[in-house]
């Protein structure tokens, strides 16, 4: 199985490289899946290395390696989180690693492209403690275009989810994808209202996946997304309260945010969720940050926050 090169270096698998403080370790289990998204590095066609997920290197270890490391920092993570490739043999090898880790109590979050509530049933039956099934593309156009299917069913599914197991669904929204603020901020509230936890990405241009020369979003345009997502998951505001440009851009939030928490800039998605450099290149300002938050003013409407 794969480990994010990160979380081998936070559990001395790997001794070179600097030591950041995670407070989740990620892993990864399969290689290159069935589908095809666009914007992915695992997808069907892509030509990126079988060792990269986004722009992140995921080296290999025996299992048992993994649950040994995990064992001995046990005190000092809060969180596992499994990502699942749809590939074959995939959920097996979650499965048994989910076995082995039951008798350490460690909250686990699993990341699963699915498609019923039976099959997310099986997952919590195997121990997870949150699900995260990924929306990714948040229009409906380029959801068909870059994802494949139609969003309006996914959407349906996310709300079945919901109801069934309330307070334990998480999806994913990467910023880029042809969407509008607006639709963002709206897709955020109807999140919310499900009480669904949102994990906000930006989008990473990856070479060997279809999209490896699409532009990145604007540092303005994602200060904003990550700013509408935090007031409307915190209920500060609602996405009611809002003004847009014509082209749909926030332009206020009916709140005035010049003092908003640095919080709102930190990575999000399920409790204690750091990703460090995910999407980021280290020598330029972060799109997420994991820890201490060293931002540039950001532009909503005509002013400077």
């Amino acid at each position: 199985m794969r480990i994010s090169y990160g979380s081998a270096r936070f559990l001395e698998l790997v001794k070179s490289g600097p030591k950041l403080g995670m407070q989740t370790i990620y892993t990864m289990f399969g290689e290159r899946c069935r589908f095809d998204c666009a914007y992915c590095a695992q997808a069907r066609t892509s030509f990126t290395p079988e060792k990269m997920l986004s722009r992140v290197v995921w080296p290999k270890f025996d299992m048992g390696d993994i649950v040994e490391a995990i064992e001995k920092y046990n005190e000092k993570i809060k969180r596992i989180c499994l990502q699942v490739v749809s590939s074959e043999r995939a959920r097996d090898e979650a499965f048994e690693f989910l076995k082995r880790l039951k008798r350490l109590k460690i909250p686990i979050s699993a990341s699963v492209r699915i498609f019923s509530v039976e099959e997310a049933k099986r997952w919590f039956e195997n121990g997870i403690e949150r699900l995260g099934v990924a929306t990714d593309v948040i229009n409906k156009k380029f959801y068909a275009k870059y994802r494949g299917g139609d969003l309006d069913s996914h959407l349906n599914l996310l709300k079945e989810l919901s109801e069934t197991f309330p307070n334990r669904i998480t999806t994913h929204a990467i910023v880029g994808l042809g969407e509008s603020e607006k639709e963002m901020a709206e897709f955020f509230q109807k999140m919310h209202e499900w009480q669904i936890t949102v994990g906000l990405f930006a989008f990473t241009p990856v070479k060997g996946t279809k999209l490896e020369r699409h532009p990145k979003p604007s540092m303005d345009t994602y200060r904003r997304v990550q700013v509408a997502r935090y007031l409307i998951e915190n209920e500060i505001s609602t996405v009611s309260n809002f003004s847009f440009s014509e082209k749909g851009e926030i332009t206020d939030y009916g709140v005035k945010i010049d003092n908003i928490s640095p919080k709102a800039f930190l990575t999000s998605g399920c409790p204690n969720c750091t990703r460090p450099y995910y999407n980021e290149d280290p020598r330029e300002e972060l799109y997420n940050f994991f820890d201490k938050v060293k931002r540039k003013p950001f532009r909503v409407g005509d002013r400077e926050v």
